[in-house]
């Protein structure tokens, strides 16, 4: 089983955290807690779960459908961040039938594989010369629009957790994937959230899909980097009550 925090009492939100991070990701979240439930899992391959085989986008999705089985949770709405996102439009292709609605944050729908090959070498090369410690650094800057804001900068680093015997192929697991042609049938309410100065994921990648899930809401944040959730957690936060507000007004 994997690591998860569930907490609170509500409509049940499901957090799929991005490559490299872990529960403490969400941090900033967990306020909605006072309106919801909320269940924060650890990918297979992150954090404390224990699970280090298999490190695919299949057995992501996989995986958080038994932690919801095991929680008795027939359907829920799926938060993903980064390959959080990719995650969250895995489950919507294998398992439609859970997902009452998306929110895809700072995230893609396809991750060619030359380009992540680069990046998976630029580590590797980065890694020989450097710590784990400097590379979380590196990643943090990388990540955040502003990282000399101190507090933000704090719960970034308390967000990574990169772990030797995984992190390469947690790179590795989303690499050629294309979800494209399945955003066409996404049908669920959706809210795609991107941030101006993502240096992670350009945001075209949020304004395209937009135009191709139809029922698709977008937001896009200024001044805010990779990790929106963290950088502007006011306004995330926020957007995410909006979301399931407007949803709940739906099938009410």
């Amino acid at each position: 089983m994997l690591n998860y925090l569930d907490v609170g009492k509500g409509e049940e939100i499901v957090f799929i955290h991005g490559l490299g991070n872990r529960i403490q990701a969400w941090a900033p979240q967990l306020e909605l807690t006072t309106r919801y439930r909320l269940i924060m899992i650890e990918l297979r391959g992150h954090g404390y779960s224990p699970e280090k085989e298999n490190i695919q986008v299949e057995y992501f999705a996989k995986d958080i459908i038994e932690v919801l089985d095991y929680l008795n949770i027939e359907k829920a709405h799926f938060v993903g961040l980064s390959l959080g996102g990719i995650v969250a439009l895995e489950i919507c292709k294998r398992f439609k039938k859970r997902v009452k609605s998306l929110i895809l944050c700072n995230t893609t729908y396809y991750i060619p594989t030359l380009f992540g090959n680069l990046t998976l070498e630029k580590t590797k090369r980065f890694l020989k010369r450097n710590t784990i410690d400097q590379l979380n650094e590196r990643l943090i800057n990388k990540c955040l629009y502003n990282p000399k804001e101190k507090k933000v900068y704090e719960l970034a680093k308390d967000a990574f957790y990169i772990r030797e015997d995984t992190y390469f192929r947690s790179i590795q697991s989303a690499l050629g994937r294309n979800y494209f042609y399945d955003l066409f049938s996404i049908d669920v309410p959706t809210l795609i959230i991107g941030s101006l100065e993502d240096k992670v994921v350009p945001i075209q990648n949020a304004y395209l899909m937009h135009y191709m899930i139809k029922s698709s809401n977008l937001i896009i944040f200024e001044n805010a980097g990779h990790l929106s959730n963290i950088e502007k957690p006011e306004l995330f936060n926020s957007a995410i009550s909006s979301h399931i507000q407007e949803y709940q007004n739906k099938v009410s």
